[in-house]
């Protein structure tokens, strides 16, 4: 089972096209950056579903994952304030849905390298394409982190529950994202 899944979503990732990013009306300011995370589903979704995967890690190895994620996201939208295209951060969003929502279903052992480096490139693709739509609007991003950072801390909290309801809602989550995820790819 847990293959098939991880074999699913390899295939989903190999699209070529995706729409998994759609401006959300970003315009300026630190009320825009801040909102942005908590309108859009792509985001909204990989934020909180990383955050209850990571608290869901062994003790003392989850706590980096969101904080990498915030890292990266915001070097990549530094980046792209200044360069570069969107096609392939499109198809990267798109994928980082589905993959949450795979990593949330699955429960798969994955070594520490390759957490960090899968959270670095998804965190990447989000924080490249915010950065294309901010162009330079600094006091957005910086909004935007902070909702980034407070999702992951509301999904850990989450992750944390140890009540079974926790559990099956993180499977419903993971589900929904699988299939939000997939449609998006299907573009």
């Amino acid at each position: 089972m847990k293959k098939n899944i991880l074999v699913g979503i390899a295939g989903l990732v190999a699209s070529t096209s995706a729409l998994a990013h759609p401006g959300h009306g970003l315009t300026s300011g630190f009320a825009a950056g801040f909102l942005h995370p908590l309108t859009g589903w792509d985001h909204l979704l990989v934020m909180l579903s990383l955050g209850v995967w990571a608290a869901r890690r062994p003790k003392g190895q989850g706590w980096q994952l969101p904080v990498m994620f915030v890292v990266a996201m915001a070097v990549a939208a530094f980046t792209a304030m200044t360069w570069l295209s969107a096609s392939l951060a499109e198809v990267l969003v798109a994928a980082s849905v589905l993959l949450m929502g795979g990593l949330l279903l699955a429960d798969v052992a994955i070594s520490r390298g390759i957490q960090l480096a899968g959270v670095a490139v998804i965190a990447a693709a989000h924080g490249y394409l915010h950065g294309i739509e901010l162009g330079s609007h600094w006091v957005a991003l910086a909004g935007m982190l902070l909702a980034t950072a407070l999702l992951h801390a509301l999904g850990w909290w989450l992750g944390r529950q140890p009540q079974l309801w926790a559990r099956s809602a993180s499977r419903l989550l993971g589900g929904l994202m699988l299939v939000f995820g997939a449609s998006l790819l299907w573009v």
